[in-house]
C-alpha cells in the first residue's frame, strides 16, 4: 500500500515530512522516508495493535529484522541498503517528532558490501557511444561519458548548460545529486557530438529548453526512456551479461582521467564528489586492473 494512496498517518507523515523537507532533504528522499514510517505504522499496528508513537526499540528491531529475513523465513528479503533506508527513517521520526533519540545501539545499521564496479574499457566505451545510430542517443550516452555526469544529471540539461565557446558543460546545484555545483570541460568529440545534435535536430532551440527533451511537450527525457537506450545498447552489442549500467559511463570516465593522470584531486573535482573517499574508488579499481594485467 502506498501511503499517498491511503487515508491513514496523515499526521504522523506531515510531522516528519515538514521537518525533511526544512533540513531541505530532496523530494524523492522524503518520498522513501514517509514510505519507510508508513509502511512500518502499517506492520506495528497489524502485528502488535500498537502505533508507532508506543513502539519500543524492541518493536523496532523486530520490524527492521523482518524486512531483512527472507522470504523463506517469514520476512520480506530486503537487501541491506534498503533496510538501512528504513532504520534511517525511524531514526529521523523519534528525534524530529517524538524527541527520543534513537542511536546506533538501538538500532544498528546492516552491514553492507561495497563490491567493485563493473567498468568497460576506453575502447568499450567508444564502441558503444560511436557506434549508436540514433543521434540524440548518441549525445545522451556521450555526454554522460565525456561529462561523467549521472543518469539524472544528463536527463536535466538544459541547452543553456551547454557552452559551444567555452566548451564546457555546466551542472547546477539543483540537479545535483551532492548539490556540488560545477563545470566540466567538453572533449573535441564530445562537443562535436553534441553540436551536430544541436544542429540536426534542434536548431530552434532556446537556452531554457531541455537538451534531450520527452515525449510530452515541455517535458525532459525520463529516466527509464534513458536507462532503456542504454540497456538496448548493450543487447546490440551482445553485453548483457557484462555487468554494465548507465552509471558505468560516469565510472568509466573517472577510471580513464585518472589512468591519464589526473590526480585524486582533479577526479573528485570533476565528479563533484562532496569526499574524497568516494573517489578512492578509482583507485582501488586502477590497482586490480594493474594486477590483471601482471
Amino acid at each position: 500500500m502506498k501511503y499517498k494512496n491511503s487515508p491513514l498517518y496523515k499526521i504522523e507523515l506531515q510531522g516528519i515530512s515538514d521537518v525533511l523537507e526544512l533540513i531541505n532533504y530532496r523530494p524523492r528522499t522524503i518520498e522513501s522516508y514517509l514510505q519507510a514510517i508508513f509502511d512500518c505504522c502499517i506492520w506495528l499496528r497489524d502485528t502488535y495493535d500498537i502505533s508507532l508513537d508506543d513502539a519500543d526499540v524492541t518493536h523496532l528491531r523486530a520490524f527492521l529484522l523482518h524486512l531483512k529475513r527472507s522470504k523463506e523465513d517469514g520476512g520480506l528479503g530486503y537487501a541491506p541498503r534498503s533496510v538501512n533506508l528504513y532504520n534511517c527513517a525511524l531514526k529521523k521520526y523519534f528525534r524530529f517528532v517524538l524527541r527520543r533519540l534513537l542511536t546506533n545501539d538501538d538500532l544498528p545499521l546492516c552491514k553492507v558490501d561495497h563490491p567493485l564496479p563493473k567498468v568497460p574499457s576506453k575502447k568499450e566505451v567508444m564502441a558503444l557511444i560511436l557506434g549508436t545510430e540514433n543521434l540524440k542517443h548518441k549525445a545522451e550516452l556521450a555526454v554522460a561519458y565525456g561529462a561523467g555526469l549521472r543518469l539524472s544529471e544528463v536527463t536535466t540539461l538544459r541547452f543553456r548548460d551547454i557552452s559551444f565557446s567555452d566548451g564546457t558543460v555546466t551542472i547546477s546545484e539543483e540537479v545535483s545529486k551532492s548539490r556540488y555545483a560545477g563545470k566540466v570541460e567538453l572533449s573535441a568529440r564530445l562537443k562535436m557530438i553534441l553540436y551536430q545534435y544541436w544542429k540536426e535536430c534542434c536548431p530552434s532551440a532556446n537556452a531554457e529548453d531541455w537538451l534531450f527533451p520527452g515525449q510530452k511537450e515541455g517535458s525532459h527525457i525520463h529516466k527509464a526512456s534513458l536507462s532503456k537506450v542504454f540497456k538496448d545498447r548493450l543487447m546490440e552489442l551482445g553485453w548483457e551479461g557484462r555487468g554494465y549500467t548507465f552509471h558505468s559511463l560516469r565510472h568509466a570516465q573517472a577510471l580513464h582521467y585518472y589512468q591519464a593522470g589526473a590526480d585524486l584531486f582533479q577526479v573528485q573535482q570533476r565528479l563533484r564528489h562532496n569526499s574524497i573517499t568516494s573517489t578512492l574508488i578509482y583507485v582501488r579499481l586502477d590497482a586490480k586492473l594493474r594486477e590483471r594485467r601482471h
